[in-house]
């Protein structure tokens, strides 16, 4: 058993609401999706209130603990500083979405995750921009929100309208587009993780498009196919119903390495086979396309919600996608998995996710923190195992996949979405332009100017 800070049960847990519970236990990858370079802590604050978010913030600040709020605990990032006696605050007791229909809205509390979303728009036949995996939390709306809607409704953080969350003193407030903390408003929006626990919050919705059923499924190409496929994603032009997740997986029933194209059409199957007629023309080894309901869209992905192992991630944003690199790459990537076995790594994956910007790039550049709308394509290596003497051969696997991408983006400068991040990026990959630094380091000093809300990505508190 760990020994806590002072009296926390004493102290802390009476000022607690009914439900809300204080876990102490060996310092453990703490309810982490992955255990590669995870925070470390034996003390878990599992919360149940807005309240108990406040009152935990201020007992950290009272004995100078550092503290960690998640609900997916999905962030793979490698920028941590938790020790031993630090404290994550378990947001997944704040998991409620209330839908108003007549008012086109939905609040949605801080510690849930995506598919209690979906399923709680779906059962009122509503639609909201959401994330493509069932198990991510609240920080995928604010570090950006992209999700396979963007195209009809922008990003979503387009569709937000408020926040409740806890400051860096502990204290609840509303923010909004008109309050009076408009600064934090616009910080929020693509750098959220550093300026708040938000333990609610308000959206737009939308009534079902198509009643609901939406069309997806799996398309699979053979290894030879690579430059093919790539340069026909590359050129489609995504119209608003429109998005592809492009991968390179093990297939889990020959044991090889195989392309699989996602697309995504918000409608009928008539007009996506249209749309997406020039993958098609490739002739792929495998259509499962097919219409599917919006609330079951993400379930092929579910198996990537596992938590634990050792998943170690690289990301580049991309104006272009280059046969000759996607060639390259997927050559390292059977070269990966040959070398170390599917039965060590099979599980790794490269990702890449296309959506439409037609409507994310009606909304002004300058207008939020998010610094990415005019990348097109949103990459990501996945190296997955379960033994840290591997960790060494993924990090240098996900570095090359990396530099290919770089290389031939066709970018003024490097892009990491915030939510798929390293944390070895420069500063300026991650929250954008020297000025968007400047404002968002000018927000900081006057909001969390100690840095407490520093564990992930942290943005500097002075100049």
């Amino acid at each position: 058993m760990a020994t806590s800070p002072p009296c926390i049960e004493n102290l802390l847990g009476p000022k607690l609401s009914q439900r809300a519970t204080i876990t102490l236990t060996s310092p453990a990858a703490a309810l982490r999706w992955s255990e590669y370079e995870a925070p470390k802590t034996s003390i878990i604050v599992n919360v149940f209130t807005a309240l108990d978010v406040v009152e935990t913030i201020k007992y950290c600040n009272q004995y100078s603990l550092k503290f960690l709020a998640q609900a997916g605990g999905h962030g793979w990032g490698i920028t941590w500083s938790l020790g031993e006696n630090d404290v994550v605050i378990n947001l997944r007791g704040l998991n409620t979405v209330e839908v108003n229909k007549a008012e086109g809205t939905a609040t949605i509390g801080g510690g849930t995750i995506v598919k209690e979303i979906v399923d709680e728009l779906f059962a009122n036949e509503m639609h909201v921009v959401s994330g493509g995996c069932n198990c991510v939390g609240t920080g995928f709306l604010f570090g950006g929100g992209l999700g396979r809607l963007m195209g009809e409704y922008g990003l979503g953080i387009d569709n937000l309208l408020s926040a409740d969350l806890v400051t860096a003193s502990g204290e609840l407030i509303t923010v909004t587009p008109t309050s009076p903390s408009e600064d934090l408003w616009w910080a929020l929006r693509g750098a959220g993780h550093n300026f708040g626990v938000v333990t609610s919050y308000v959206v737009k919705a939308y009534p079902w498009i198509n009643g609901g059923v939406h069309w997806s499924g799996s398309v699979v190409f053979t290894g030879d196919r690579v430059r093919d496929v790539t340069k026909a994603i590359d050129k489609l032009k995504f119209q608003k119903p429109m998005s592809i997740h492009y991968y390179f997986v093990v297939d889990p029933s020959s044991g090889q390495p195989v392309i699989i194209v996602n697309p995504y059409y918000a409608g009928k199957a008539e007009d996506a086979r249209i749309a997406f007629k020039p993958i098609f023309d490739l002739n792929p080894v495998v259509d499962a396309t097919r219409p599917t309901p919006w609330d079951e869209l993400n379930v092929d992905g579910d198996a990537f919600c596992a938590k634990g192992g050792r998943k170690v991630a690289y990301t580049s944003g991309l104006k272009k996608l280059d046969p000759g690199a996607f060639e390259n790459i997927w050559n390292a990537y059977v070269a990966f998995i040959n070398e170390h076995g599917v039965d060590k790594v099979g599980q790794s994956a490269i990702l890449v996710e296309c959506y439409s910007y037609i409507s994310a790039r009606a909304v002004e550049y300058t207008s939020t923190s998010f610094p990415h709308r005019d990348v097109d394509f949103q990459a990501v290596v996945l190296s997955w195992h379960n033994d840290s003497a591997l960790d060494r051969a993924a990090e240098e696997f996900g570095d090359y996949v990396r530099k290919q991408w770089i290389a031939t983006s066709r970018q003024h400068r490097e892009h990491a979405y915030i939510n798929f991040a390293r944390g070895d990026e420069p500063l300026d990959a991650i929250y954008g332009e020297s000025w968007r630094i400047r404002k968002l380091t000018t927000i900081k000093s006057k909001w969390d100017p100690n840095g407490k809300f520093g564990q992930y990505f942290p943005i500097p508190t002075r100049h």
